[in-house]
């Protein structure tokens, strides 16, 4: 870190003992340091035993932590700051974790197969129907269809063909990546947004020293295993929660200026947030509130409103001249017929509460200053945000509908930290009681943040035994056309031939759940020996992605299967580590996969004969 700017605090402004040098180029230095610590990880851990080598990484670790805050106090001595020390231990605290993500995450950027979870098959899909001009939403019946809009999709597609990249797994984790640290740095503005809202003389804003730290902080919010457990995967979440950061600053913004431009982009948001996630549709109902009771102005509220409805009519409209009704199908009829358990969302408020816990704290420090109806609305959305974003997670198990929501409450946290740190660690006649007061303040913060899920253990994600798995699903594929062989999840392979593969098996899940699903299409081509290979995971299992035990009906793909085809192989599921259970977020999709071939008509239940 550059020391050579002016660290310590002058006499006359104690507020501003951490306000240093603008902070320019502090987002690319944060993320190059990470990077650099990241492979710093990679060297010392490869070809080590996995104890030792995170054991060595923890040394590297803890002497980076010690010795930045001590180049610090050596330089400046007696005129040494403890705010500032403090501040530059949890900076180096999170640049620190952000290596540790960063180099976990790269196992999982760069594996092959996208099947990593449920959503990537589908989202490879819609890419492959894109760049051969197939319609992305098509009848339930051929079951290859995504349930989300395709926003995320197809801007994906366009940023990889941009960069050279094509059809490339590798690259839409990556871009996925990039969506994140945008939503971060959002998050970041938004920081300094509301500290110039609540607080205008306080220079924390400016300082490159308090920016490093947000960037940093939020960067790990927005990628925790909590509630953001998939912005790395193929799935929607990544963009829609850069879209949900860039929607809440314009919002921040909105009232020191109150332009028809930032009016505009309000209205442009609706239309261009529901292309990217149909759950981010609700920001027109934030926007409305917000500019009916911040802006005193019913006319802009209307205004706003009409223009908002009028461009989504438009977007709903261009959606039903290119795909027709299966648009409406599996965009709004099939999401909007799955069940939402309240329980199971009092559940994931119970396990979330770091994050509640984190906004209303930094509300109640940041609503203490200046423009407090503006903070006050702005607050309240971000806590209507996470309720409903609570309440519909209670659709899955998973939590990532909270994601987006963590990330506006990290804001609140960190701006409000950022308004009482100098008065937190204000002189006292006593220098070593400011000195252990700062160093308890820390700490606390510190031990906050592992609770809110930013500590993760330097491990590596995916182990060697997950490629032979691919590969050996490859070979499956070998001397038959690949429209011929059924893989349940998985879309790289028909990638590589250009092939649209039907009934797969996420396509199926999201709809079983609901038990509005026509299965005839499936059990037809099944009955007609279509397929010369099905590979499925879980066949003889409760949970098979066909034929889950807790559907309200059975779908009879599992007795058609039976019926219809034969056990000629097995692929043995991957292997994890010993010490490292949940080595992939689904282990689902590396279990034992099932090789069925059909079998000769004469072994055809009689019933079936007739």
């Amino acid at each position: 870190m550059p020391f050579a700017v002016s660290l310590e605090a002058s006499p006359e402004k104690p507020a501003q003992a951490a306000g240093f040098a603008r902070p320019r180029g502090v987002f690319p230095a944060v993320l190059l340091g990470a990077t650099a610590l990241a492979w710093c990880i990679y060297a010392l851990q490869r070809g080590h035993d996995p104890e030792r080598a995170v054991l060595t990484t923890g040394l590297l670790f803890a002497t980076i932590l010690v010795a930045v805050p001590a180049a610090y106090l050596l330089r400046t001595g007696a005129r040494a700051n403890p705010a500032t020390s403090g501040l530059l231990l949890l900076t180096t605290c999170s640049v620190l974790l952000l290596a540790a993500y960063l180099y976990s995450v790269g196992w999982y950027a760069f594996f092959p197969a996208d099947f990593l979870t449920w959503s990537e098959s589908d989202f490879v899909n819609d890419i492959l129907k894109f760049s051969i001009g197939y319609p992305l939403y098509t009848a339930q019946g051929n079951n290859e269809s995504f349930i989300y809009a395709p926003g995320s999709q197809l801007l994906t597609y366009l940023l990889a063909w941009l960069s050279g990249n094509g059809i490339s797994i590798a690259a839409f984790r990556v871009i996925q990546l990039v969506y994140t640290a945008a939503a971060a740095w959002i998050a970041t503005l938004c920081c300094r947004q509301i500290l110039r809202l609540a607080f205008p003389n306080l220079r924390a804003a400016d300082s490159w020293l308090w920016n490093s730290f947000w960037f940093a902080a939020l960067l790990l919010v927005a990628t925790n295993p909590l509630t953001n457990p998939f912005v790395h995967n193929l799935h929607g979440d990544a963009l829609a929660q850069l879209a949900t950061m860039l929607a809440f600053y314009i919002l921040l913004k909105y009232p020191g200026s109150r332009s028809r431009a930032a009016l505009a982009a309000m209205a442009v948001f609706v239309p261009a947030g529901f292309l990217i996630k149909q759950s981010l549709l609700v920001w027109a109902a934030w926007y409305a509130g917000f500019l009916a009771i911040c802006d005193r102005s019913w006319k802009r509220a209307v205004a706003f409103s009409a223009a908002a409805g009028l461009l989504l009519g438009l977007a709903l409209g261009l959606c039903y001249r290119l795909w027709g009704a299966p648009f409406f199908y599996w965009t709004f009829t099939v999401l909007g017929h799955h069940p939402v358990s309240p329980l199971r969302g009092f559940q994931h408020l119970l396990t979330a509460w770091p994050y509640f816990a984190a906004g209303l704290l930094g509300g109640v420090a940041i609503l203490q200053g200046r423009n407090a109806r503006v903070l006050l609305s702005a607050w309240l959305i971000w806590l209507g945000i996470i309720g409903t974003e609570t309440y519909t997670s209670g659709i899955a198990w998973m939590m990532n509908h909270i994601g987006p929501g963590s990330l506006m409450a990290g804001v609140w946290l960190l701006s409000g930290l950022a308004s009482i740190w100098d008065s937190a660690t204000a002189l006292r006649k006593n220098p070593a009681e400011r000195w252990l007061r700062t160093a308890v303040f820390a700490c606390g913060i510190a031990l906050f943040f592992a609770g809110m899920g930013l500590v993760r253990i330097p491990v590596r994600a995916i182990p060697d035994d997950a490629y032979r798995y691919v590969h050996d699903i490859e070979r499956t594929f070998q001397g038959v056309p690949a429209d011929r062989v059924l893989l349940d999840a998985g879309t790289w392979i028909y990638a590589k031939n250009r092939v649209i593969m039907r009934d797969r098996g996420p396509c199926i899940g999201d709809r079983g759940v609901s038990g509005i699903a026509d299965y005839s299409g499936i059990l037809s081509r099944i009955a007609a020996k279509q397929y010369s290979k099905i590979l499925v995971r879980g066949l003889h299992a409760p949970d098979f992605i066909y034929d889950y035990f807790l559907w309200p009906k059975s779908s009879g793909i599992r007795q058609a299967l039976l019926d219809n085809y034969r056990e000629t192989g097995k692929i043995r599921a991957a292997e994890a580590y010993s010490y490292a259970r949940n080595w992939a977020e689904d282990p689902y999709y590396f279990g034992e996969i099932t090789i069925l071939e059909p079998k000769p008509s004469s072994s055809l239940p009689s019933s079936q004969g007739l």
